[in-house]
């Protein structure tokens, strides 16, 4: 598969965030996120969180038209779904258009030319091969559809000034992913920016996130005045490109597509593909969807299909 050991089945991700120790970081992306989605449209678009979590930044596009989350992990999209429904508790007709997908974000079982827009955070860095799953979002991108994208930067300040103390090795220089770790890859930015340009992509704004991330600052001065400093930051200064993490909004090139997703709600029939023999020839039942072609059967688990490859 895909991921680098990171499909979280036995690690409940929600607990990495469900504290004041990341709350910095989850505010700064999010300032980061609403830039970017900044004038989207949202109405009947098809919209794609691929490495979804447990669905922690569903509020910032939940009123996009229909909205698909996923995810390698099961026990994420429960925690999504749980999530999502208790947020969506009393509005039934917006929960019936969010679905949940447990698959392999290199080998997607979405049609061809069908989002308008996707979002990936904190996801490519668990990837053995990034540039497969880039030629897949370019493969369900409609033309001039919209592509955000967060990646973790080895060129930020904090690599470069251990560097060249000569207290790191890696040189955060060079384009050549570093791996920290078992389950992680930081990357350069213009080795990502070269592989969404060798994909038609075009970059349209990029963002330096979580510029202030060291722990001694979450404690003084606190997070309050750091989310105040981001915000300067990220408006002002990104072009440095100095945070550990980057966020990036890219659009597809090619000419205007024809028609648009329609003025009607999304259903899976209108979305979904055999993950084995990637044919559109899908048989949608209650509890189970059968492949025509081929005979693959994918189960729905309580509202969770799962097109993971065994």
């Amino acid at each position: 598969m895909g991921f680098r050991k990171s499909d979280y089945e036995s690690y409940d991700y929600s607990q990495f965030w469900e504290d004041n120790k990341r709350l910095y970081e989850d505010r700064a992306e999010r300032l980061a996120l609403r830039r970017l989605l900044a004038g989207v449209d949202r109405d009947n678009k098809l919209f794609f969180d691929i490495g979804c979590g447990y669905g922690r930044l569903f509020n910032e596009y939940k009123d996009f038209g229909t909205i698909v989350l996923i995810d390698y992990s099961i026990k994420n999209l429960r925690n999504a779904k749980n999530k999502i429904e208790n947020f969506l508790k009393n509005d039934p007709e917006k929960l019936s258009t969010i679905h949940f997908i447990a698959a392999d974000a290199t080998s997607l079982p979405v049609k061809s030319n069908c989002a308008d827009v996707i979002l990936t955070v904190r996801m490519v860095h668990h990837l053995d091969n990034p540039e497969k799953y880039f030629t897949e979002v370019e493969r369900i991108l409609r033309n001039r559809g919209l592509y955000f994208l967060e990646f973790a930067n080895k060129r930020n300040l904090k690599n470069i000034l251990r560097f060249t103390t000569g207290r790191m090795d890696t040189s955060p220089f060079n384009l050549i992913p570093s791996q920290i770790g078992e389950t992680i890859l930081n990357f350069h930015p213009k080795y990502i920016v070269n592989l969404l340009k060798r994909r038609n992509f075009t970059v349209k704004k990029i963002i330096s996130v979580s510029n202030f991330r060291l722990s001694l600052l979450k404690k003084f001065p606190g997070t309050k005045t750091l989310i105040f400093l981001e915000k300067i930051y990220q408006k002002l200064f990104s072009f440095a490109l100095f945070g550990p993490s980057v966020f990036l909004k890219s659009v597809l090139s090619g000419p205007e597509p024809e028609g648009t997703t329609g003025n009607k709600k999304m259903v899976l029939e209108d979305i979904l593909i055999c993950t084995s023999c990637r044919k559109d020839s899908l048989l949608f039942n209650k509890n189970k969807i059968t492949c025509r072609n081929c005979g693959s059967i994918f189960i729905n688990e309580n509202g969770i299909y799962n097109f993971k490859i065994k």
